[in-house]
């Protein structure tokens, strides 16, 4: 007699070892959560740093619109395409292409044929269980109600689209501060990062470069990328350190090694050591750091904060054997320092400080304490 494989699916139940993944049941994706909505219902104070540059520091709010001029001229073809991309495509496509020239294209036919149902489920789209109900970024785009630049300097912003597009026509009565594809692509990544660790700092390098689309295009200046970044950082910190979501977030890393894994046919360390990476590590580092400021100023160089206690569960599936003081002590390590616009002393400061990609690309070998 043949012996008929079982397995036990995450989503509970026996089945075949042919059967579809499963997704999360209704119940488990409703919740509701704790992390599902921040203190005070919205990212505000998380944010509010920026009515404070915008009323008295008018240099870097200036610069801020110069940054946006010189990035949006001067961008090649090649960047005009990306940013253009980045704007149709839901984030997680636009991720992808850190995942290296043969897995990102397997994870999108995964993605496509339904057989990731619970990352799709967290991450897909603009209405991913993560993302909701508080991360939409339009409250706050309303209450600071900040002109876009092609809005504010029409004059100065080249517009770049895609034949019969209507990418500006879109935006031009809402509001640019914080960029919402920045916050998606930083969040989306943070997770992405988290369920495939070894492509930690490639993911979120193609996350600062979502981010630096926007400023491409001219919809956003980088003030608002770093306010998305920012939110980012605090909306996945929340996520990951909520019990019952977390479960969530593992089981679909669980479901989606398991069916990259399958797809390639062999161990996707070996596969993903043996694939042409989207950027050595060496220069994801790089890259990113550069777009974690945009060349602004340190405007508060004196200032002193840390970053929050929350964030050590950023690097939990990079450095599973470490605690969560020295994981945060990595963090400390790696950020860039104190004072830059946006950063803000005190329990709601620090997030901007992250730099998730040098984390990542940490040797926990070497790393001393």
């Amino acid at each position: 007699m043949a012996t008929v494989a079982l397995v036990l699916p995450i989503g509970g139940g026996l089945a075949t070892a042919d059967t579809a993944p499963q997704s999360f049941t209704p119940l488990e994706l409703v919740g509701p959560y704790p992390s599902d909505l921040p203190p005070g219902g919205t990212y505000l104070p998380v944010l509010d740093g920026f009515t404070e540059l915008r009323d008295n520091n008018p240099a870097v709010i200036a610069q801020n619109l110069d940054t946006v001029v010189s990035i949006n001229n001067g961008a090649t073809p090649e960047l005009q395409q990306d940013a253009i991309e980045i704007n149709y495509d839901d984030r997680l496509v636009s991720l992808s292409v850190a995942l290296g020239a043969q897995l990102g294209p397997v994870f999108l036919d995964l993605l496509d044929a339904g057989k990731l149902p619970k990352v799709a489920a967290l991450a897909e789209g603009d209405l991913a269980r993560t993302g909701l109900p508080s991360a939409t970024t339009l409250p706050e785009k309303e209450f600071f109600g900040n002109p876009r630049p092609f809005v504010a300097a029409p004059e100065q912003i080249k517009r770049y689209d895609r034949p019969g597009g209507h990418l500006y026509a879109e935006l031009e009565t809402n509001g640019s501060y914080p960029s919402g594809h920045a916050s998606q692509g930083y969040w989306k990544g943070a997770l992405l990062a988290s369920w495939l660790p070894e492509l930690g700092p490639q993911i979120i390098a193609r996350a600062g470069e979502i981010g630096l689309g926007r400023v491409v295009l001219g919809v956003h200046y980088p003030l608002d990328v770093l306010g998305g970044r920012l939110m980012a950082m605090d909306l996945a910190a929340a996520r990951l350190t909520d019990p019952g979501f977390d479960r969530l977030i593992d089981d679909a890393g669980v479901q989606l090694r398991e069916q990259l894994e399958k797809a390639v046919g062999k161990p996707l360390t070996e596969f993903i050591a043996a694939d042409t990476p989207y950027l050595s590590t060496e220069d994801a580092v790089a890259e990113h750091r550069k777009l974690m400021t945009y060349g602004l100023p340190r405007i508060a160089p004196d200032q002193q904060n840390k970053i929050p206690a929350d964030a050590a569960a950023l690097l939990e599936t990079r450095f599973p054997n470490l605690t969560d003081a020295q994981r945060l002590d990595i963090l400390e390590q790696t950020a860039i320092p104190a004072g830059y616009p946006l950063d803000k002393s005190g329990p709601d400061g620090g997030w901007l400080r992250i730099d998730l990609a040098a984390a990542y690309a940490v040797d926990s070998q070497t790393w001393s304490k």
